[in-house]
């Protein structure tokens, strides 16, 4: 009786600790997504000082600001980009979960 009771609690919270894991995969990638991106904007602002410093007419050193710039809002829109493949993928897979779950 116990056995059995146990196998069937088993078998309810099946789909609950697939959720989890889940949403923990989703969460562990989108913070190293974005530890990898804050970092890498840190170490590009830094170089883009040190940069700017050199710079001894208004000339270059706007070109080199507006380089800067250009690569920053694509840096910012591939990670929003990727953050947003990452939510979409763990959406469709806890649908598909609940989906099958519930068929």
């Amino acid at each position: 009786m116990f056995n059995q009771f146990n196998q069937q609690f088993t078998n309810v919270m099946k789909p609950f600790n697939t959720l989890a894991d889940i949403n923990a995969k989703a969460a562990e990638q989108l913070v190293n997504q974005q530890a990898s991106f804050v970092t890498s904007l840190m170490q590009e602002s830094v170089a883009h000082t040190k940069e700017m410093a050199t710079k001894s007419d208004i000339a270059s050193a706007v070109e080199s600001h507006k380089a800067f710039v250009e690569t920053f809002q694509s840096k910012i829109t591939k990670s929003a980009t990727d953050a947003y493949a990452i939510v979409t993928k763990t959406t469709e897979e806890v649908s598909n979960l609940w989906q099958s779950n519930l068929a």
